[in-house]
């Protein structure tokens, strides 16, 4: 194989795993459920969550305002839950359940909800570092050792 159809190779190995990368940030990104607002000072209740028991994240959709959901659940005691501090630059403090079964859950700010995968993939695609460097190596390695490396010149001998 010569050099220039394994640099095109590599480019082409470089674009599929960055238009990878760029479906899971994507994906990352705008999974979860998104929840309008449910209470008002009048005390009237709009659309309602169901929660279904596994660890989850709340964002607010305002990033300025902190998200003050209230959980009434089957089983259990009702409690307030907070976006305050839900992630920190390399992790997500997900909130576990402290009820079995499901609960009902209503916010005071609009927020996007994520539960179970969609909370792992999120902090993977956006906190993890090893995962991020990790991709950029993946795509970037075989282009190095063809063009930096000389990999697949052919040495002829005279």
């Amino acid at each position: 194989m010569n050099r220039k159809t394994l640099l095109g190779i590599t480019i082409g190995w470089a674009v599929l795993i960055g238009l990878i990368a760029a479906v899971l940030l994507g994906t990352a990104m705008f999974s979860g459920t998104s929840l309008a607002k449910s209470s008002t000072a009048s005390g009237s209740s709009g659309p309602v969550y169901q929660w279904d028991g596994k660890p989850m994240m709340i964002v607010s959709s305002d990033k300025k305002k902190t998200a003050v959901c209230h959980v009434v659940p089957a089983q259990g005691e009702a409690r307030d839950v907070t976006s305050y501090r839900n992630e920190s630059r390399y992790r997500v403090n997900r909130i576990t359940p402290w009820f079995s079964g499901s609960a009902d859950m209503t916010c005071t700010t609009p927020v996007r909800i994520r539960t179970g995968s969609q909370v792992t993939i999120y902090e993977l695609a956006t906190k993890n570092r090893i995962a991020q460097f990790g991709t950029v190596i993946v795509a970037v390695a075989p282009f190095l050792a063809v063009s930096v490396f000389g990999v697949g010149r052919r040495k002829t001998h005279a």
